[in-house]
């Protein structure tokens, strides 16, 4: 699909009049040009194999980034497979961008969103300069090891169960809606993208899943999972969150 772009390059500051966090706030000192994409849900950010354009930071919505394997094993049909889910205040794409490669993975929007790019040359530009971006960046990057870490660790001390209690819970925090129902997440993955994040398949999502609503803690809507009771799902998540 192609990438619609209803935004164009603004000479204000980058990444102005974001919500309040440490990496939006520290964005706000920035001044360079900033091109500003809207969105639609489900649509490319980048492919696979191209070239980065930029530094993204998402402001808001959410973007699933998606790697190709070649191989495929067990009982995992498509070779698909969603490694990250981006929440706004957070920066994607930098690795490729650093290491002047081309992408090894894609990135598609979840649900209508504002991404901010910062143009590759301005990215250079002040990597090389007295802002703080690169410290931004290599902090994130540390976060996000520091993440892989953790679930690495999840996936060898959690009970599978355990594991997909953690991820919903890990999602709906970031991205979820309150309703009267309880807590709304509606990111539109796919059982299949949810059992990956989960580190798990698809069978046992589904029974577990089936399991927690059967408990009145969560409840099911085709994709949408509401959060209906918080205490009780971070108790089947072994408290790992």
């Amino acid at each position: 699909m192609a990438m619609s772009i209803y935004g164009e390059t603004a000479n204000n500051s980058f990444l102005t009049n974001l919500t309040p966090s440490a990496a939006q706030q520290s964005a706000q000192a920035w001044d360079a040009p900033v091109e500003v994409l809207h969105l639609k849900e489900n649509e490319f950010i980048f492919k696979e194999g191209e070239m980065p354009r930029g530094l993204y930071f998402l402001k808001s919505g959410a973007v699933k980034s998606v790697v190709n394997r070649s191989l495929t094993r067990g009982r995992i049909a498509s070779p698909e497979y969603i490694n990250k889910v981006v929440a706004p205040g957070e920066f994607f794409g930098y690795k490729a961008l650093i290491k002047g490669t081309n992408y090894q993975f894609f990135a598609k929007t979840l649900r209508p969103s504002e991404i901010h790019v910062f143009s590759k040359e301005s990215f250079h530009q002040i990597m090389n300069g007295p802002n703080s971006v690169m410290k931004m960046v290599l902090l994130q990057m540390i976060r996000d090891l520091e993440n892989n870490e953790s679930v690495g660790q999840l996936h060898y001390l959690a009970s599978v169960q355990e594991r997909i209690a953690y991820q919903i819970l890990l999602l709906a925090d970031k991205f979820g809606t309150q309703t009267a129902q309880g807590l709304s997440l509606n990111l539109r993955l796919t059982r299949n993208e949810l059992a990956q994040l989960a580190g798990t398949i698809n069978e046992s999502l589904s029974r577990h899943l089936t399991e927690f609503k059967n408990e009145g803690i969560i409840d099911l809507n085709g994709k949408e999972i509401i959060v209906k009771n918080r205490q009780g799902l971070m108790a089947r998540s072994g408290n790992f969150t």
